[in-house]
């Protein structure tokens, strides 16, 4: 497929994708408030994390052999389906023994939320590896995309609702149940996908060795990023308010929107990369990267003018304390959006030792800074480490990609008006202009 295709595709359904979550988002913390969408927000910041320690990065994995073709990713198929329904049960399992405390939920809601989330997701992700290895990025968005607009007209608005039977306190069972439904519809196109080319299995032992010591970098790799990105919401929890910690989620997630075309334009670069076309995505880096950073400072200063207001009116009155915190995370949310593409290229290369070696330094910064600033300064000097962590990740990974490929550090950050004509010329297979560097 074009990479002109690749690109237009994945910017569509995955931004169309991450518009109706940023709008349920919205919807969901201006009914509920910044203290009760927090501590839904938190637990599943809990599930997130038992979602990584169990998912053993196989999507990834998925993706790296079944774009280059080396495992049969169909003979993946059984396995990862199994785990994932047998994973779910584990969770459950786990917290109806071991975890006390309804987290702002009812027991039933809280019981059935884990092994929803968990199982569901899993069979998501598992699945969507399959058709982003083939650079479909159609189908598994569109299946988001579907359920989250259900979820915003199930929103419990009493007077506007159109689902009078939906209450505040059943919607959670909606909420949680949609991504177990998505995840069984996603892992049924794929299954039957695979089958009507005969190649579900469980018979890929051969490949079985190489795969696993990638799927265990990817997890290693996974777990060190999940940390990163999230381990100041454990120091803010502990030495902040309800409410604070629900104003600093929103923060994080607002920060998470810079992140989506990155991510998209990362999760093309991915299986580029390691389906053997890596020239040509080195030679894109330093032009995305660039471009990103100023269409984000461009973003940035109009939410520095305006975020004041804007915040408690999009999300309530309750978020009054997200305009300072996000001021703080301004230079971590430029550091993350030149680092998407390199970071998704070195894994492409399978080269992630550099990416969690980063990650590591980064997240050791994160940590001090956390323990030390939180408890004195709250969620601005939360904001204010991330920052500084994401900023040094970027230049661990800068200093080697530099030196690796020779081209200047200048290069990533210095806009240039013929930027524009050779992205244009590149996406559409044209011959480059002459003289860009």
């Amino acid at each position: 497929m074009p990479i002109k295709k690749i690109l237009y595709q994945s910017v569509f359904w995955r931004g169309l994708f991450y518009l109706t979550v940023f709008l349920l988002n919205i919807l969901i913390a201006r009914h509920f408030g910044a203290m009760v969408s927090g501590a839904i927000y938190y637990l599943i910041n809990i599930y997130s994390l038992i979602l990584l320690f169990t998912g053993f990065g196989i999507e990834s994995g998925i993706t790296f052999f079944t774009a280059k073709g080396q495992i049969d990713g169909g003979k993946l198929l059984g396995f990862s389906l199994i785990w994932a329904v047998v994973t779910g049960i584990m969770a459950l399992m786990a917290f109806f023994f071991f975890i006390p405390g309804p987290y702002q939920l009812p027991g039933n809601v809280l019981l059935f939320s884990v092994f929803t989330f968990i199982c569901g997701n899993l069979l998501f992700n598992y699945s969507t590896a399959f058709f982003y290895a083939k650079n479909n990025f159609i189908i598994p968005n569109s299946i988001n995309v579907i359920m989250n607009i259900v979820l915003i007209l199930l929103l419990p608005f009493h007077k506007f609702s159109v689902f009078d039977f939906v209450t505040d306190e059943n919607y959670f069972y909606f909420y949680f149940g949609a991504f177990l439904l998505q995840g069984i519809i996603l892992g049924l196109a794929v299954k039957l996908t695979y089958s009507k080319q005969g190649q579900v299995g469980f018979s890929f032992l051969p490949g079985f060795k190489v795969l696993l010591t990638y799927c265990l970098m990817a997890y290693a790799s996974n777990l060190v990023f999940f940390f990163l990105y999230r381990i100041d919401y454990w120091f803010v929890k502990r030495y902040c308010t309800a409410v604070d910690l629900g104003n600093y989620i929103q923060v994080s997630k607002i920060g998470q929107l810079f992140f989506v075309l990155p991510t998209i334009l990362a999760s093309a670069v991915f299986p580029l990369t390691a389906g053997g076309k890596k020239d040509l995505v080195k030679e894109l880096l330093t032009l995305i990267s660039r471009s990103l950073l100023w269409l984000y400072m461009l973003a940035c200063l109009f939410l520095i003018f305006t975020g004041n207001t804007l915040f408690p009116f999009l999300f309530g009155k309750s978020f009054a304390n997200m305009y300072q915190a996000f001021l703080f995370l301004i230079p971590g949310i430029l550091s993350l959006s030149m680092l998407f593409t390199l970071t998704a290229f070195y894994a492409g290369k399978n080269k992630m030792s550099i990416n969690i070696n980063g990650a590591l330094i980064a997240l050791i910064f994160v940590v001090l800074g956390d323990y030390i600033f939180i408890p004195k300064y709250g969620i601005n000097a939360a904001a204010f480490v991330s920052s500084i962590g994401y900023f040094v990740y970027l230049l661990f990974v800068l200093r080697i990609f530099v030196k690796e490929y020779n081209v200047s550090l200048t290069s990533f950050f210095i806009i240039r008006t013929s930027d524009f004509i050779y992205l244009y010329k590149k996406i559409n297979n044209q011959p480059d202009p002459a003289n860009v560097t």
